[in-house]
């Protein structure tokens, strides 16, 4: 109890499914602040507020996305720490106090997160990477190096590149320092642009061997077609700003009339599914462009 003390758990709500009763329950004896980002159902979300404690709830008017939504949370956190935790997340109490325990033991450090089970239950054994890491063309040596790294298993605490934000134990007084997520990020890509952030700045994140925690990939809102077409949309978008694109760049003209050819070829051969997907995508740009 005296380690669950210092943190604050975060949890952002949308269209959720009862997938945070599984996540809640292990958070009973941790401070709560829910931000409630809509759409969600009004059964669900009785439940919620009979059955559990928060510190504040936040119901908004209107969907902020995900990242905006976790800065108005963060700046109402009074512990040491807050944990980052995505509704379709689950980690007990003994994984959360390693997770505290490995950034005690790294007091510079400004995130620490557990190793991820995935649906079979597999927990990871590599590391992850930039996205911009990936694609950039390097020689023989530094790829040899590189694979050497990504094939590599996780035997102990280990300095990270990147790790998707599902769940982030932050360290709140550094992170205060550089801030949270960039608000330019509706959703997608926050996570990317936090951690690049924290290595311009020479700050550490840490994946800690000691502590797992299980998601439930794509589980915590209803999968639906205007909640697929708004991850889409936004997919392309966040892109965009993270690679600092400009809006007159030639790749966005071809990516139009890709998307628009793709959008009328599936339309035209009934598959609505991808048709759709194309339209997301050709929305995505607009939403840059008018920005």
């Amino acid at each position: 109890m005296f380690y669950l003390s210092k943190v604050t758990a975060v949890l952002v709500l949308y269209d959720v499914t009862e997938v945070i009763f599984d996540c809640l329950d292990n958070l009973k004896n941790i401070k709560i602040i829910i931000v409630d980002n809509g759409n969600n159902n009004l059964k669900i979300i009785n439940k919620i507020k009979k059955e559990y404690i928060f510190e504040k709830y936040f119901k908004l008017k209107k969907n902020i996305g995900f990242g905006r939504a976790n800065n108005l949370a963060f700046k109402y956190v009074k512990t040491q720490y807050t944990l980052l935790i995505e509704p379709d997340v689950i980690i007990n109490e003994l994984n959360i106090v390693n997770l505290i325990k490995t950034l005690e033991t790294y007091p510079n450090a400004g995130v620490v997160v557990p190793r991820i089970k995935d649906l079979n239950n597999q927990a990871d054994t590599i590391l992850d990477d930039f996205e911009e890491n990936r694609k950039t063309k390097r020689s023989n040596f530094e790829n040899e190096i590189s694979n050497q790294l990504s094939t590599k298993p996780i035997l102990g605490d280990v300095c990270i590149n990147f790790s998707i934000a599902c769940i982030l134990l932050v360290n709140n007084h550094v992170i205060k320092k550089i801030g949270l997520f960039n608000k330019k990020y509706f959703i997608y890509w926050e996570d990317f642009e936090l951690f690049r952030r924290l290595k311009l700045n020479k700050i550490a994140a840490i994946k800690s061997y000691s502590s797992i925690a299980k998601h439930l990939w794509k589980k915590s809102t209803h999968a639906n077609i205007l909640s697929q077409f708004i991850i889409d949309a936004h997919h392309i978008k966040s892109a965009y700003l993270y690679f600092n694109v400009k809006k007159n760049h030639a790749k966005i003209f071809k990516k139009s009339f890709l998307y628009i050819f793709r959008f009328l070829t599936y339309l035209l051969i009934l598959n609505i599914k991808k048709s759709l997907k194309n339209l997301a995508r050709l929305y995505g740009i607009y939403l840059f462009l008018k920005r």
